[in-house]
């Protein structure tokens, strides 16, 4: 029954969109939004009965109606009040009308250069509803049929509203403009509803102008750098680009730049990194609850993507710094339509060495190139080539003896995006990475390296407005060259290495569900079958890891692995502003990093596939994650416990042959490894003083049954606290200081526990395996920026850093060795305290304690 006073009352709109709500709920709603009130008696309508209501921009007649079609009700307007009734008559409700829904698409983008916003959100005001961009600036969002208000925001960029009437699956792209950051007044706050879904725990958003900001090391921050001050992550040492996540070791760590893997990331030994600054977009770290479409590693997936270029008009830039130097060049080929990227890097250090040492080369550099074409609104193809090398060598132009090693890493990916339907989105990729070693004297060179080659096809479905599905399939195919000597005298002198031939395909499948507006669950799973192919020849070892037998199967497969890895994740929104997040999952790998070296300039490395001797290492993870915003002050605040579980993992016998060894499986001891810890994490993200305090308390520790006596010990990337602290401050307009200070438990290591003589000769004896630590690491980075621009809109932007690396000038250790020390009539320096004999003390050296740079950046657009 209808009121013509009800019929007249349509001034009020009403807008509720709630699912397993309650009907008293839906009245208090009602009630706030058209001020009338409502009166029944509770024992004849179940106001806590539970329903699904939704009306958007409905007079209150139709609300009303609405709620009548979903309990059996009567309502009459009596004195100024709604009075509900139950329905005397039993008739047939008429079936609640089902919402239709639409979708709405397209890409955020830079508005003044055209390049893709990864990450950017979009919200519908009003509702819990939103969609973050994927790695190309795509979103998709399913709504209810009615007019919205959609806010689309990026950090950095002015946030934009738009007004739509969805009757249909729309298209939208939209451009946001960026802000002039350099003004140190600018506050970027991030709408309520964007913090939590950008937010993730378990991994690392990092902005390249975050890492640009870090105190440099001779004119670079770096990709490593700026990992290695994140909670979780642990350096190897001074000098070294190898780092190690929650405990795993180092060849668990996975680098694909636009999917393509980088096998060894560091220049010069590791002081610098391959991924040059200005060519990089984004970068994202995965710790744990790592997507099932990225790849197969144990503790860590980084993913760096690459600049487009800018569709609409030409940009110039560059770095000077007396130790390395980079340029970069961005434009259309066609406007709106293609655009490149190309950028180099070379470093020069020959002023430094080469009045001294004539002979000596010592550099590195970088190509890297992109390329992209718009076909239509639907394809997009994209080419990227990176191509890195290092070398150090002896040039035999005095004396005629040519020696040294070089390396090099080449990638290259070629990609197609297409857009089947608003809801469909596809990206097939094919890429290759490749990486190789080589030690060269002057008639032999000694080679190794690993090959790659790839063909994915992943795609996003965008289900409903409640579950999104990722689903694929892989093909990869491996060739590993563990080490041989290629040309030369020595080359019949040495045994032959077997070259190894792998295959591994993948299925997987995630489901993204929205459950309520709190509540998010992701399941999925990857399914791998690994292959090794013949001809080949392989050797079976006994108990013992004495040789058995020799066996050469013919061509095909002669060994292969089925493994699935479920991946599964649970997180509750508290409110807008804070969440917690319990996720787990099973890991495989199947390719391994063979070095016993712990020193970090260590570039002998040499890769073997898992075989009829090396199973596939395995992990188990867990994780459990709590995460609090404060959007007015811009801060974050979280705390993460984790337990790892591996297993398979490889060790050594003591002084293992791992170089031209065609026997080497039987130099390799299996074990497990666990590691456990807590990270915590207070950060600032606007404002003019920003930055982070990051501390981890973690444990990673060893047991291989035929190692140690079966005695568990800690692993050298065993180190119980970690502590890092990054402070930005904008003094003025135009001057930024930064300063990062880090602290950690030194590397374990095995100390001799005491001495015997014989045959003349002093030997160490040693005990437990990693019984001792090197010193706790300790270093302060400073840097100050000169803006040298006033006004952050001139078509010429420049710039100078002037930083310190260890402004203290902290001594910190690297390596301690035990030698003997004899003054010039051949007693002993220090002596012993028994029977007089010579002593071995421990010397100990460090790499760098003081190291200024002045760098000059500039950008012509």
């Amino acid at each position: 029954m209808v009121s013509p006073a009800i019929s007249q009352n349509t001034g009020s709109k009403i807008t509720i969109q709630r699912s397993n709500v309650r009907v008293e709920e839906v009245l208090k709603e009602i009630t706030r939004q058209s001020g009338v009130q409502f009166s029944y008696n509770p024992r004849s309508i179940d106001a806590r009965q539970k329903i699904a209501f939704q009306v958007r921009n409905a007079s209150l007649e139709e609300a009303l109606d609405e709620l009548a079609a979903r309990i059996p009700i009567e309502y009459t307007l009596i004195e100024n009040q709604i009075v509900l009734n139950r329905r005397k008559a039993p008739v047939e409700a008429p079936r609640p009308r089902e919402p239709e829904y639409y979708t709405v698409s397209g890409f955020i983008l830079d508005g003044a250069s055209g390049e893709s916003l990864i990450g950017a959100t979009v919200f519908a005001s009003g509702t819990s509803a939103g969609a973050t961009t994927n790695a190309f600036g795509y979103y998709a969002l399913r709504l209810p049929k009615g007019a919205y208000s959609l806010e689309y925001s990026y950090l950095g960029f002015s946030p934009e509203s738009v007004e739509i009437e969805l009757a249909a699956d729309t298209k939208k792209d939209v451009g946001l403009q960026s802000i002039p950051l350099v003004l140190p007044d600018v506050i970027v706050e991030l709408p309520m509803g964007e913090i939590l879904e950008k937010k993730q725990l378990g991994k690392l958003a990092l902005n390249p102008k975050t890492i640009e900001d870090m105190p440099e090391f001779g004119g670079e921050s770096g990709l490593i750098r700026g990992l290695q001050a994140q909670p979780g992550i642990t350096s190897h040492s001074d000098g070294s680009a190898f780092f190690f996540v929650r405990g795993g070791e180092r060849d668990q760590n996975l680098i694909i730049i636009d999917d393509a893997p980088i096998y060894n990331p560091a220049h010069l030994f590791g002081f610098y990194t391959v991924v040059i600054p200005d060519f990089t977009k984004d970068i994202k770290l995965y710790k744990t609850d790592i997507p099932v479409n990225l790849g197969d590693r144990l503790s860590s997936i980084i993913d760096v993507r690459t600049r487009d270029g800018n569709l609409n008009k030409v940009e110039f830039s560059g770095a000077f710094n007396p130790l390395v130097s980079r340029l970069s060049l961005e434009g259309p080929f066609k406007k709106e339509k293609s655009s490149f990227f190309t950028s180099i890097r070379q470093s020069n250090f020959q002023w430094i060495y080469k009045a001294a040492v004539p002979d000596l080369n010592l550099n590195f550099g970088d190509f890297n190139f992109k390329w992209n074409y718009r076909i239509n609104n639907n394809n997009r193809l994209f080419f990227t080539l990176i191509n890195t090398r290092d070398a150090l060598a002896n040039l035999g132009t005095s004396t005629g003896d040519k020696a040294g090693i070089q390396w090099n890493n080449f990638a290259m990916t070629f990609r197609w995006n297409h857009i089947f339907s608003p809801k469909l989105f596809s990206n097939t990729i094919l890429n290759s990475g490749n990486y190789q070693y080589k030690l060269s004297s002057t008639q032999d060179v000694w080679h190794s390296g690993i090959g790659k080659v790839s063909l994915k096809s992943d795609f996003t479905y965008y289900t409903s407005a409640v579950l999104t599905s990722k689903f694929g399939i892989e093909f990869h195919g491996y060739a590993f060259n563990p080490g041989k000597i290629l040309v030369g005298s020595l080359s019949a002198l040495f045994p032959t290495i077997r070259q190894d031939n792998s295959r591994q395909s993948v299925l997987y499948y995630n489901a993204a569900f929205r459950l309520a507006a709190k509540w998010r669950f992701h399941a999925g799973a990857r399914l791998s079958r690994w292959t090794n192919h013949g001809p080949a020849e392989y050797y079976t070892f006994d108990d013992q890891h004495a040789l058995q037998d020799t066996v050469t199967p013919g061509p095909g497969v002669y060994q292969d692995y089925w493994r699935v890895d479920p991946r599964t994740s649970l997180q509750f929104n508290f409110d807008s502003t804070s969440s917690v997040k319990l996720s787990a999952g099973i890991y495989h790998q199947f390719i391994q990093l063979i070095s016993n070296s712990t020193s970090p300039f260590n570039s002998f490395e040499v890769w073997l596939p898992s075989s009829p001797n090396i199973k596939p290492q395995a992990a188990k993870h867990a994780a459990l994650g709590f995460v609090k915003f404060l959007p007015k002050q811009g801060l974050e605040m979280s705390a993460e416990a984790f337990y790892k579980h591996m297993t398979n993992q490889v060790d050594y016998e003591p002084h293992p042959k791992t170089i031209l060894n065609p026997l080497i499986e039987g130099e390799l001891r299996f074990g497990s490894l666990q590691s456990y810890g807590v990270e915590l994490l207070f950060k600032k993200e606007l404002g003019r003083l920003n930055g982070w305090i990051a501390y981890t308390y973690s444990r990673a520790l060893r047991n291989t049954p035929e190692v140690n006596g079966g005695r568990t010990y800690p692993a050298f990337q065993d180190r119980p606290h970690d502590f890092s602290l990054l402070l930005n401050y904008n003094i003025s307009q135009g001057i930024l200081f930064s300063a990062y200070w880090t602290s950690y438990t030194g590397s374990a290591f095995s100390s001799p526990t005491g001495f015997y003589q014989f045959n003349g000769q002093t030997i160490p004896v040693y005990g437990e395996k990693n019984n001792d630590r090197l010193p706790a690491y300790h270093r302060l980075d400073i840097a100050f920026k000169f803006v040298l621009n006033r006004r952050p809109d001139n078509r010429y932007q420049h710039s100078l850093t002037f930083s310190v690396y260890n402004f203290l000038a902290h001594k910190n250790i690297v390596a301690v060795d035990f030698n003997k020390v004899l003054q010039p009539n051949g007693t002993p320096i220090v002596r012993a305290n028994l029977l007089a004999e010579q002593d071995l003390i421990a010397t100990q050296a460090d790499l760098i304690r003081f190291m200024p740079s002045l760098t000059y950046k500039f950008r012509l657009r």
